[in-house]
This record gives structure tokens, C-alpha cells and sequence, in this order.
């Protein structure tokens, strides 16, 4: 005799949806978190540097060869990875009062062409970022020892999170909520 084994509940697709969801904000959540800490990271990096430079600069009077560029290949990761983390947080600038006047239905539209427009953006930018950081692998910096492909990887890097971020907000809060909403999934 066979044994019978219960049939599996049925999928319901609201209570999965629900589960992407809330995977999805997770996900978004500790990337986020990780962006905050590399971001607090490079500053302090990029401040020490700094400092280290005005010091050797004015007070030994031997100014060093490697901290201006230094200093600003770190800017550089903080600017695109700080973009991303706006996009995270809808912190880039918007034009809230216009589209607060706006009926709910233009709204829904202006909300949906935002963030193909950011998307394409965002895509462009990455896969841009690609190729110059490709192209970047084979020059050296002038001051440091490294290869300049280590800079240029702040841009793919950075408008890949963006892109993330854009996915996330996109599947927690849906294409009709304005991609500058200020809660964070």
C-alpha cells in the first residue's frame, strides 16, 4: 500500500510577491548598510590623506608626491558610491511641489517614465563604466602604484548599485511611487 503524502498548500501569488518583497528589502537594506560603512571608511582615508598632506606640505615643508591623487580617487568612490546610496534613500533632487499638484494619474505616469529615465541612466553609465575600466587596465598612475583601473571602478561599481537600487525600490514600492520616496526599503 501507497503511502499518501498531503498535497502542498496552493502558491498563493499575493503571499509570494509579499516574500520577494521582503527579501528584496533585506538584500537592499544590508547593501545599504555596507555602502554606509565604505563610505565612512573612504572619508576617513581621504581625510587622513588630506591632513597628511597639508601637514608635510606646510609645517615640513616637504610636500608628498602620492596624496593629491590619492585623495582624489578616493573622492571619486565616495561621490558614486554617496549617488548610489542617495538612490537607496531617494535623496536626489526632485521636483516634489510639481509633482505633488499633479492628479494621481499623471503622477502614476511621470512616476513610471522617472525611473525608466534613471534606469537608462544608470545602465548607460555602468556599461560605460565597463569599458573605460577595461581600457583603464592597461594605463599606470602617475604617482601611485597601481594600475588606473582601480580608479575607474568606482564608475561601474557605483552605477551598478544604483541600478540595484533602482530594482529594489522598484519591486518593495512598485512603478507608480515616485523613485525619490523618501523611505528607505
Amino acid at each position: 500500500m501507497a503511502v499518501r503524502h498531503p498535497a502542498a498548500p496552493p502558491v498563493v501569488p499575493g503571499a509570494v510577491l509579499a516574500s520577494v518583497r521582503l527579501a528584496v528589502a533585506r538584500i537592499d537594506r544590508l547593501i545599504g548598510a555596507a555602502e554606509v560603512a565604505a563610505l565612512g571608511v573612504l572619508v576617513i582615508i581621504m581625510t587622513l590623506v588630506t591632513l597628511d598632506q597639508v601637514v608635510s606640505r606646510y609645517v615640513f615643508d616637504a610636500p608628498l608626491v602620492w596624496s593629491e591623487e590619492a585623495a582624489r580617487y578616493l573622492f571619486i568612490w565616495v561621490a558614486l558610491i554617496g549617488a548610489a546610496a542617495a538612490v537607496r534613500s531617494g535623496g536626489h533632487y526632485g521636483l516634489e511641489v510639481v509633482f505633488q499638484r499633479l492628479p494621481a494619474t499623471a503622477q502614476a505616469i511621470f512616476s513610471l517614465v522617472i525611473w525608466l529615465v534613471m534606469a537608462a541612466f544608470a545602465v548607460a553609465l555602468m556599461l560605460k563604466g565597463v569599458a573605460e575600466t577595461a581600457q583603464a587596465a592597461r594605463q599606470f598612475s602617475s604617482s601611485l602604484p597601481m594600475r588606473m583601473h582601480l580608479a575607474y571602478a568606482a564608475i561601474p561599481v557605483g552605477a551598478g548599485l544604483m541600478v540595484w537600487h533602482l530594482i529594489a525600490r522598484l519591486i518593495v514600492y512598485g512603478p507608480t511611487r515616485h523613485p525619490s520616496y523618501k523611505e528607505a526599503p
